[in-house]
């Protein structure tokens, strides 16, 4: 009786052992991916930068004067911090919305700011939520943000004047845009959107991430995480589907993605060109870049694809 007593105590230690390394590996799987702070975003655009080599400090020696910031407060109460370039002094003038990746903030758009200043459109650049100076406590892969983008959206709306609004995103700033296109906002109010690099949902993403370790059971952490999730900010992985957000939108759309992606699989921008349900939508594929480097990598050939989606589908 006593070996038997011995043996069920180790039982109950070992599976609250268990049960407790899956509650803080669920805690961490929510609440890791959602949180940032500025110095982080900073570090990581600092990074960037030093691996594609552009210089911040150039930019700004050009444009920096042209560079207008404005505070805009969220429906739910944090602060936007928005960044408004005028080409030539004119808010009435086409313009280009940038979105950010996830750990970076809006410097890190700075090198295709750069390109459509340079053909003399307008840029507006902001923080996404919890990133660099935006006030937002957590990160929601497109979700959230997409109420941020649309706030954002209609200050461009008033200050252009009727004149072309189009927003590009990388990654999960394309994410963002891509949840936004689905609304009927942005059927009203924006002329274009471009998808770069994005994610096809959170918990495709979560998934695909947690997959890449090759041992870890990825499907059962996956759902252990949307779970906590719920529990922590009350929404869970899959509501943050872009896909199904996608299959209501309505704008000419450029998706752009490599095929050597592995950060968002190249299937990711498939899915997401797919269910567009119209014509007035193109799809560049590249072969070799790594995820975000398709600029960098095929810059000529990015900037001809992008001016001449613009070209053929934005009037």
């Amino acid at each position: 009786m006593k070996i038997q007593k011995r043996i069920i105590k180790k039982l109950v230690i070992l599976a609250a052992i268990f049960l407790l390394l899956t509650c803080i590996t669920g805690f961490l799987l929510a609440y890791l991916p959602s949180q940032m702070s500025e110095q982080h975003t900073n570090d990581i655009g600092d990074l960037y930068f030093q691996d594609t080599g552009y210089s911040v400090e150039s930019f700004n020696s050009v444009w920096q004067d042209k560079i207008e910031s404005f505070d805009m407060t969220a429906e739910d109460g944090h602060i936007i911090p928005v960044y408004y370039i005028s080409a030539n002094g004119d808010y009435e003038n086409q313009t280009i919305i940038l979105v950010h990746w996830h750990e970076s903030n809006h410097e890190a758009m700075y090198p295709i700011a750069e390109v459509f200043l340079n053909k003399g459109w307008n840029v507006v650049l902001y923080d996404q939520r919890a990133h660099g100076k935006n006030t937002a406590k957590t990160v929601t892969f497109g979700y959230l943000e997409s109420k941020d983008l649309l706030q954002v959206v209609e200050f461009v709306h008033g200050k252009a004047n009727g004149k072309i609004i189009g927003a590009l995103g990388q990654s999960m700033g394309a994410a963002t845009i891509a949840y936004y296109s689905g609304t009927e906002h942005a059927s009203e109010n924006l002329d274009f959107a471009v998808i770069d690099s994005a994610f096809s949902g959170m918990y495709d993403e979560i998934y695909w991430e947690i997959s890449q370790t090759r041992i870890l059971p990825a499907r059962a952490l996956t759902v252990l995480g949307s779970g906590c999730c719920k529990l922590l900010y009350g929404y869970s992985f899959s509501d943050i589907n872009i896909v199904n957000q996608m299959k209501s939108n309505s704008i000419p759309t450029l998706v752009i993605h490599s095929k050597a992606d592995k950060k968002c699989p190249f299937s990711m921008g498939e899915a997401l060109y797919d269910v567009i349900p119209h014509s007035n939508k193109m799809f560049v594929v590249f072969e070799e870049p790594a995820h975000l480097f398709s600029f960098w990598d095929e810059k000529e050939q990015y900037t001809y694809e992008l001016f001449s989606f613009i070209g053929e589908f934005v009037k």
